[in-house]
């Protein structure tokens, strides 16, 4: 006999939601609202808001969502979106409320400040706008706290221009024991304070402790004053260590509307070393850039070959057969993967690599000989729609070059040729046009008639019947490397404990991204000549559908693996069942002499 609720419950008129149902109901849908403006108008139309107008109604929005935030009722999870919304669309008092629930002992969670901040950067920057009244107690998060707290903090203290933080800032930037991540925050919200910082970041350019802090201190110099900046950034460079690294330099030199003639005339008086020389050019080439100035300068300082004029039709098919006469694939494999020619940080193949240019994987199969030659050494030939690249400079006589990801009234969003999304307040935009390719012309300048051949016959062969198909057994291509793995890890196999602790739990700058040929194999000799011979790695395998997997490992080295924690000590093929979703896979490798 059925049970007769279901009739009962249908002749009952239903009871209507309570408003705070109502609320939190919309709040579990404002992503979507998010981007869809005419849901926002409806969905406050439930909650009795009118308005004339889409403006009108999104400052609506904001008052139900402070009182929920304030009521206490608002579960921690949702936090986040609803401070999203206050920070995008609040004004200046709405956004005093979020700073004061900011700096509360208690206020937010401290996985939630980072990301709190960071929306309070985003409104500063994108709509001008900052809590009022005083702001100053940002400064307590600045020198306590995890290091991502202090870091956003910074950030934010930078947005706002506040100069009563210039002394910690001073002192974190001038620190050689600061996180790096913590120093660059540092210097770049000195030079975000404006003219105030010119000469305590002069001081830090000319005078730090290293070479690495004063190229570092310069690169925040450009951003105030270039002809001081790229003169100390000058000096710096001729100073420069084997382990010291330009690289801030150079991008905040390349940012600069005439920074590269101002850097090529310093540069003419400084002494300039030829590894120095080159390290730069390396850097300069690898983020699409070869402007003539500064190439010419240090071409000749490195002693390299200055650019070449593209090749004519006849030396592009005298190249083309020598690559078939020639050319070693195995070869070019390792040159695409040097780092001096950055050809992974744009491209990727088998899933390894950049995403800045085309994916290579198939190329060998679709394009003729020709095609890929006159790519490599005249890459402004022919560009796909899609890699067409946009130039800006900006009001503050800022340069930047990549490809749009989006744009919208506030800012526009492009991906530079290392990979990063650089975002541009539209209302800072002076001028915008067309630009050439991510790939520099004259990159060929680091390679030899050989390795050029054996380079362009690697590509050609990608994708074609043979060792570098499309392959149709997935494996895992993109990995990541423990930089500095502790005496707790390389000694002996941790547990279970100590690998969540000191592998599983480190944050991502922890790091670096290490990717595997395109046959599969991780070259394990290339990433153990910096570090210990112990390497730990991890990978992220996807399950679409539940159920039993195989898992095979490849290795002739002692080797342990963990799938999300649980370990496989000594196995080299398993048969897990696993859920629906990412999965992470951590290898301890103990790498010996001669392990590819």
């Amino acid at each position: 006999m059925a049970h007769p609720w279901p009739l009962t419950f249908e002749k009952r008129p239903p009871s209507p939601p309570s408003p705070g149902e109502l609320l939190m109901f919309w709040v579990d849908l404002l992503p979507m609202v998010r981007r869809t403006p005419l849901l926002s108008l409806a969905l406050l139309s439930l909650l009795g808001f009118t308005s004339p107008s889409l403006v009108h109604a999104q400052a609506a929005t904001v008052a139900p969502l402070l009182r929920l935030l304030e009521s206490g009722r608002l579960p921690a999870e949702r936090q986040g979106t609803v401070v999203e919304m206050i920070c995008t669309r609040g004004e200046a008092a709405d956004l005093a409320v979020i700073l004061r629930r900011l700096v509360a002992p208690d206020g937010f969670s401290p996985d939630l400040r980072p990301k709190v901040m960071q929306l309070l950067t985003d409104a500063a920057v994108n709509r001008k706008v900052r809590p009022e009244g005083d702001l100053a107690a940002i400064g307590q998060l600045i020198e306590t706290g995890d290091q991502a707290t202090q870091a956003a903090a910074i950030r934010l203290a930078g947005a706002w221009q506040l100069a009563e933080v210039q002394g910690p800032l001073v002192k974190i930037a001038g620190n050689p024991k600061s996180p790096d991540s913590l120093r660059q925050a540092a210097l770049a919200g000195l030079a975000s304070l404006g003219k105030g910082s010119l000469e305590p970041l002069e001081r830090l350019a000319q005078s730090a402790a290293t070479a690495q802090l004063r190229l570092d201190a310069a690169a925040a110099l450009v951003r105030l004053d270039l002809t001081r900046g790229a003169a100390r950034g000058a000096e710096a460079i001729a100073a420069m260590q084997p382990g010291d690294d330009p690289a801030a330099l150079l991008e905040a030199i390349l940012s600069r509307q005439g920074g590269t003639e101002a850097l090529a005339a310093a540069l003419a008086n400084v002494s300039l070393g030829q590894d120095s020389a080159k390290r730069c050019l390396s850097l300069m080439y690898s983020v699409g850039r070869s402007d003539a100035e500064l190439s010419d300068v240090l071409s000749k300082a490195a002693k390299i070959a200055l650019d070449a004029p593209p090749p004519s039709a006849e030396e592009v098919a005298r190249i083309v057969a020598d690559v078939a006469a020639k050319g070693d694939p195995a070869r070019g494999e390792k040159i695409f993967r040097r780092s001096d020619l950055s050809c992974l940080k744009c491209h990727s193949v088998s899933q390894a690599g950049g995403s800045v240019g085309p994916d290579l994987s198939p190329v060998g199969s679709i394009s003729p000989v020709d095609y890929i030659v006159n790519s490599i050494l005249h890459p402004n030939l022919a560009i796909k729609e899609q890699y067409v690249t946009r130039k800006v400079l900006t009001f503050d006589g800022e340069v930047f070059t990549g490809i749009q990801i989006d744009r919208d009234d506030q800012r526009l969003r492009l991906k530079d040729a290392a990979g990063k999304t650089v975002v541009i307040p539209v209302d800072n935009i002076d001028q915008e046009a067309e630009g050439a390719s991510l790939m520099p012309q004259g990159i060929t300048k680091f390679l030899t008639q050989q390795e050029l051949l054996d380079l362009a016959r690697f590509v050609s062969e990608l994708g074609k019947p043979g060792p570098y198909a499309v392959r149709p057994m997935p494996g895992v291509q993109r990995w990541r490397v423990l930089k500095e793995p502790g005496p707790e890890l390389t000694g002996e196999v941790p547990n279970v404990e100590t690998l969540r602790v000191a592998v599983l739990d480190t944050p991502a700058e922890a790091w670096q991204t290490a990717y595997a040929m395109v046959g599969g194999t991780l070259p394990l000799a290339e990433l153990a000549k910096a570090r210990p011979a112990v390497l730990y790695l991890q990978g992220q395998i996807e399950v679409t559908e539940p159920g039993a997997i195989a898992l095979e490992l490849a290795s002739s080295e002692p080797t342990q693996f963990w799938i999300d924690g649980e370990p496989f000590e000594g196995a080299k093929q398993i048969e897990r069942e696993l859920p629906a979703g990412k999965h992470t896979l951590t290898l301890r490798v103990e790498v010996g002499e001669g392990e590819d």
